[in-house]
């Protein structure tokens, strides 16, 4: 019955008439909220988009301003590769040596260029990576204190379940090792064993790390982590070589 009675009243243009008058009040005393809170999810859309499109600005114009310097490196070291290919007597039972390079003169003009660029661009992930990759080509022509340096430029962090972390800390480690920083070195390893995400990474840094105890002159450190390595990382390369080193461990033992 009542509702037949709603309905019927609802017929009724005056009551109509009232609930509409109910309606509108009802928008017009809460208008500015409503207003306020689709204000603000536009802002934050609007936000969000505008943080997406600068951070991709960034990291396009960070990009662009890599690539020329790091162009110079890569021709410097073609050019040493084709040069040193020219100077082999391939007729010769034994070829002489390559002369060494000039890092100064041949490679620290465009390394200097590119540190440059990291720096100007210290927060941005192609700066972050270019680091990483200038390091390690540090690393390989023995300039270890300016691979140190380096690898201290980029602001950038990715996140702990990142693989450039994963590379990050393990090259970090050999970059201190090569430093005499052991203490440093063995720091980065061990967070890399603490952090279940990086697990790909914690063969290899177990053997690092065992590698720095032998170093400190940790010997029993140094064989508890090889064997901890053969335990919780069988069938591995890194426990394959941890098996070299003890066996090594027990030769100088005997020694």
């Amino acid at each position: 019955m009542s509702k037949k009675i709603d309905k019927e009243m609802l017929k009724n243009p005056d009551v109509f008439v009232n609930t509409s008058d109910h309606v509108f009040d009802f928008i017009e005393k809460h208008f500015k909220s409503f207003l306020a809170v689709v204000g603000t999810i536009a802002v934050l859309a609007v936000g969000y988009v505008a943080y997406g499109y600068i951070q991709s600005a960034n990291e396009q114009k960070a990009a662009e301003a890599l690539y020329k310097p790091e162009a110079e490196l890569k021709k410097a070291e073609s050019d040493v590769f084709e040069a040193k290919n020219k100077k082999v007597d391939k007729k010769a039972a034994t070829p002489a040596p390559a002369a060494p390079v000039d890092f100064a003169k041949t490679y620290a003009p465009a390394v200097d260029k590119i540190v440059e660029q990291i720096r100007s661009h210290a927060d941005s992930k192609a700066g972050f990576i270019s680091a990483l990759n200038l390091s390690s080509f540090l690393m390989q022509q023995k300039q270890y204190a300016k691979a140190l340096e380096v690898l201290n430029l980029p602001k950038y962090k990715p996140s702990e379940s990142n693989e450039l972390t994963g590379f990050w800390m393990m090259h970090r480690g050999l970059v201190y090792l090569e430093n005499n920083q052991v203490d440093q070195a063995i720091e980065s390893y061990q967070k890399v064993l603490a952090n279940a995400s990086l697990k790909p990474f914690q063969p290899e840094a177990m053997l690092k790390l065992g590698l720095c105890y032998e170093v400190k002159g940790d010997v029993n450190k140094a064989r508890e982590t090889y064997e901890k390595l053969g335990r919780e990382f069988p069938k591995t390369e890194a426990s394959t070589t941890a098996e070299q080193f003890l066996r090594l461990l027990d030769l100088k033992k005997q020694g």
